[in-house]
């Protein structure tokens, strides 16, 4: 198998007055593990039906490999599509399920019983294949959905929050399960998912979605170390947040005036002395101070300490709302209250125009 890059062009999706996906230019590279991610409603589900062909955009073009797809339907696009119901027939066989498309497609079943194993063995579950659905896991269940799939020899795998449904210790394994089957095959995989943490596990790189808009394409790293936008930086990953007013710049830095003092950081979006400004800095960047010299130093009020096993997050009551420094889980701070003083380089502060943030 061997995947295809696929392509939105000025692509725009309405549903009589309501536009689901604002114009959006888009290139999803060949055998790239792609994922969309954004809060429910954002417009994501819809990219990956007009990919599929279930529905055709109102305006622009969709490419496969070069081609465009426009008005052909599902069945004639090189594309196969994982629901978040995997929608597996309880009475056939795992193997049969399997191999249903290519019983669609008129496959002598001989051929088509040693392809369905040979894909069952691909995803881990050589020994299943005379069972049938009800007799495995949740997991095992996913990986004939993904065996299913990949039967037809699609060069797009699309998945619309495949593992949604499972636990949480599950959905960790399914991940890596996913990404070593697309590494084995090579087929363009995109991922839907509204979590974080399955779009930064196992993506090369993420689209984020706001509203029908693309708010950043990136690499999972690019993504979280430099967020373009307030939605991105609070949508994805944790970030502290203080808000004022820019009042000088220098050296592609800018100061902020908050009301926890002036606040110095990245000027990453060129704003402008008088702008209305945020300041943004990971929890595991910003320090409880033990004698150490950081550029951004303030008093704050003692307000929980949440144990998280190998971590812990210690919460502060600043002039304005709360901040979080992230550790690493050493025993330490047992005994922390009352005043403290905590603080963030300036190399780890990111300064943006006031905009929206995420709410999940």
């Amino acid at each position: 198998m061997r995947g295809k890059d696929v392509r939105l062009e000025d692509v725009v999706m309405r549903f009589g007055s309501f536009t689901a996906v604002q114009q959006t230019n888009l290139t999803i590279e060949a055998g790239e593990f792609f994922s969309i991610l954004g809060p429910s409603g954002c417009g994501k589900t819809t990219i990956l039906r007009m990919v599929s062909g279930f529905i055709d955009p109102s305006e622009g073009r969709v490419l496969i490999g070069g081609e465009q797809m426009n008005g052909l339907g599902p069945a004639k696009r090189p594309t196969a599509l994982i629901f978040q119901n995997l929608a597996l027939f309880p009475l056939m066989t795992n193997w049969e399920n399997v191999a249903f498309g290519l019983e669609a497609r008129g496959v002598a079943k001989a051929k088509r019983r040693d392809r369905a194993y040979e894909l069952m063995a691909l995803v881990g579950l050589q020994g299943h294949e005379e069972k049938t659905p009800n007799e495995l896991s949740g997991g095992q269940k996913q990986r004939v959905a993904i065996a299913r799939a990949l039967a037809v020899e699609p060069a797009v795998l699309l998945l619309d929050e495949p593992l949604s449904a499972l636990d949480l210790k599950l959905r960790q394994y399914m991940r890596a399960e996913l990404k070593e089957i697309q590494r084995k095959t090579g087929v363009t995989f995109i991922f839907i998912t509204h979590d974080q943490g399955e779009a930064l596990t196992m993506s090369d790189r993420i689209a984020v979605m706001k509203a029908g808009v693309v708010e950043q394409v990136d690499t999972v790293d690019n993504l979280y170390a430099h967020p373009r936008t307030p939605f991105v930086a609070t949508f994805v990953g944790e970030n502290n947040v203080l808000e004022g007013k820019i009042s000088d710049l220098q050296d592609g830095y800018a100061v902020v005036e908050t009301q926890q003092g002036a606040i110095r950081g990245i000027n990453q979006d060129k704003a402008t002395v008088g702008d209305k400004a945020m300041v943004f800095v990971r929890p595991e960047r910003t320090k409880l101070l033990n004698g150490a010299a950081l550029d951004n130093t303030f008093d704050v009020d003692f307000e929980r300490r949440d144990l998280e096993g190998a971590f812990v997050n210690l919460f502060f009551k600043t002039n304005t709302g709360s901040i979080i420094v992230h550790e690493a889980n050493l025993g330490q701070h047992k005994e922390l209250e009352g005043r403290a003083k905590i603080g963030f380089n300036a190399s780890d502060a990111i300064v943006m125009r006031s905009g929206e943030l995420s709410d999940e």
